[in-house]
């Protein structure tokens, strides 16, 4: 029962969903361009923490992924432009969703409330947060409790993909010991 039960809580039979590395392309090249054009934005990739709670803040979206998407939604006049978008299982799950702030007292007076919202996600679940500076344009990365600031397009793809294989990887290790554990349950 354990194995079904794992079975189901995972995507592995989600069928037509663009592939997590397509997910990042596309969430990147739209970063990218919304940086040229000094657009702020925030997205969000959840791991294995849920955050359901701070997608239901947002506007329910549920479309498939694209970068023009993306920038559609960050546009300066745009109802959703301030809040985060949230993008899991090749789906653009939600918009303008409100992140925690942080409370860490050492952060750069520079940095806006988008930075210390993606820390504040990034310290209260395993989530990856892609920040876009409408200030300066700077591309920057959050992620257990840090900040990685001004990072290139190539960079932040690789700590990306990185960090989101990892998650798989660690995910996929766990399920596995918990299948190893109902075989010695049963």
């Amino acid at each position: 029962r354990k194995i079904f039960m794992k079975l189901g809580q995972g995507d592995w039979f989600t069928a037509g969903a663009t592939t997590r590395s397509d997910q990042l392309e596309l969430a990147v090249n739209a970063a990218e361009i919304l940086s040229r054009q000094k657009r702020g934005g925030l997205i969000v990739f959840p791991r294995k923490t849920g955050i359901k709670h701070i997608i239901e803040t947002g506007t329910r979206i549920n479309a498939d992924l694209s970068s023009a998407l993306i920038i559609s939604i960050f546009a300066y006049d745009g109802p959703l432009h301030d809040g985060a978008i949230v993008i899991q299982n090749g789906k653009l799950q939600a918009a303008g969703c409100f992140l925690p702030l942080s409370e860490q007292q050492d952060i750069r007076k520079s940095f806006g409330t988008r930075h210390r919202a993606a820390l504040g996600l990034s310290e209260e679940s395993d989530a990856v947060v892609v920040v876009i500076s409408e200030e300066t344009g700077a591309l920057s990365l959050a992620w257990e409790s840090r900040l990685y600031y001004d990072l290139t397009p190539g960079n932040l793809t690789r700590r990306l993909k990185d960090l989101m294989e990892r998650s798989n990887q660690k995910i996929a290790k766990e399920d596995n010991e918990d299948v190893k554990e109902s075989f010695l349950e049963i």
